[in-house]
């Protein structure tokens, strides 16, 4: 009759943690955090695509002042391109 007691305290401990653990999931979600701790969607694996589409846009826009650059260079003759070794040769079959 002591062991019954026993196991029911233990099992109603571990009812009542068990709820209070799901209580904070399903609270906690959303609606727990403050506005200051809302991060943006893509933080929190969401994808954004235009934030996406727009750092793809920057990127280009880089690398096209870069080889504008090195097109210049080359014109004006700051810069050569210089082939060693030759050309692979083909096989003849």
């Amino acid at each position: 009759m002591n062991s019954l007691k026993y196991l029911n305290g233990v099992l109603t401990v571990m009812t009542v943690l068990m709820a209070m653990g799901l209580w904070t999931w399903w609270v906690g979600g959303s609606a727990g955090r403050s506005v200051a701790m809302v991060q943006p969607a893509y933080a929190e694996g969401i994808v954004n695509a235009g934030h996406q589409r727009q750092q793809i846009v920057e990127q280009i826009k880089q690398l096209s002042q870069k080889v504008e650059g090195l097109s210049a260079m080359f014109r004006s003759g700051q810069a050569r391109v210089r082939i060693e070794g030759g050309l692979p040769k083909k096989d003849k079959r």
